[in-house]
């Protein structure tokens, strides 16, 4: 693809994802976390159906074996993930959730030294204390030993799990996005975490106090109109332009994009919630940013030594 293409779709993605956490937070209403959730995959599932249609069969399948570990992943990177980040929304703001998820490189780095047994060189550690650092700037507003006093104390754990999940599929998902394309892989995962969705849905529980049954009926404008724009520009357009991305101009130049996700992030927090953004919150973004870009960096050195010998 002409790279002109490729980029202006990763700012798309990045832009698109950007916008996720206000129009999630927004688009809830009264419905819970699964009922929303399952609105949008159920949604993107329509839309990779008639994509894949045009694949040709032997290209779009799954081998039957892989198929335990599709359900693994659409828990930990879209069902588990998703509705522990719109659960965090309720008690926190979206400039925090988007600013402490992006330490998720930093989660990944510590993954691959205790799974992988990658190497954990200064550069990491640096990064991680870096993110670490600018995490507590976050959450305590500057008043370190008033951490457990934040109102948003809460929702902020809950978003440094979601980023420990996202961690989690981003190392488990290797296996499959090397074995089959990376947008059927993700459609596939799409559709297996829509699937796990329904009983939670159907059957009362804590994560879906009323039966989705009942809350079709009071379904407004909103909740589908929310959920139709993430899975129309962040599942499917996103995840199309960031593998895109990953094939025609590698891994490291694309993780770069990811940058601007915070920032759009902020400001259509700003816009949409009159969000306030602290010297605290400022200061702890920058501290998360350079501890990854810290991170990023030492892996394309790495990579370009490596290329080098």
């Amino acid at each position: 693809m002409n790279i002109k293409k490729v980029y202006v779709l990763l700012i798309l993605a990045v832009i698109f994802w950007g916008t996720s956490f206000a129009t999630a937070k927004l688009g809830m209403g009264s419905l819970s976390p699964a009922q929303f959730l399952f609105l949008r995959t159920f949604f993107s599932t329509i839309v990779f159906f008639f994509i894949l249609k045009k694949v040709e069969p032997e290209k779009r399948k799954i081998h039957k074996e892989d198929l335990p570990y599709i359900f693994y992943l659409a828990f930990m990177g879209f069902t588990g993930y998703f509705i522990v980040q719109y659960s965090a929304l309720y008690f926190t703001s979206t400039v925090n959730a988007s600013l402490i998820l992006g330490m998720s490189p930093i989660m990944i780095a510590v993954y691959a030294r205790i799974f992988l047994k990658e190497e954990l060189n200064v550069y990491r550690i640096l990064g991680m204390m870096l993110c670490f650092i600018g995490i507590l700037a976050i959450i305590t507003k500057g008043h370190l030993f008033g951490i457990f006093k934040s109102k948003t104390l809460f929702g902020d754990f809950l978003i440094i799990l979601d980023a420990g999940m996202l961690a989690a599929f981003s190392i488990g998902s290797k296996r499959i996005l090397q074995k089959y394309d990376p947008f059927i892989a993700i459609a596939h995962i799409n559709t297996a975490s829509c699937i796990l969705l329904i009983p939670i849905i159907l059957i009362p529980n804590f994560l879906s106090p009323v039966s989705f049954v009942y809350m079709i009926s009071k379904l407004s404008i909103k909740n589908i109109l929310a959920a139709l724009y993430l899975a129309l520009t962040c599942t499917v357009v996103g995840y199309y332009g960031w593998y895109t991305g990953i094939k025609d101009i590698g891994a490291s130049r694309t993780a770069v994009f990811n940058y601007i996700n915070p920032l759009v992030a902020s400001i259509v927090s700003i816009v949409m919630f009159q969000e306030d953004i602290s010297r605290y919150t400022f200061l702890g973004g920058l501290g998360i940013i350079a501890g990854v870009s810290l991170n990023n960096m030492k892996i394309s050195v790495g990579k370009s030594t490596r290329s080098a010998s």
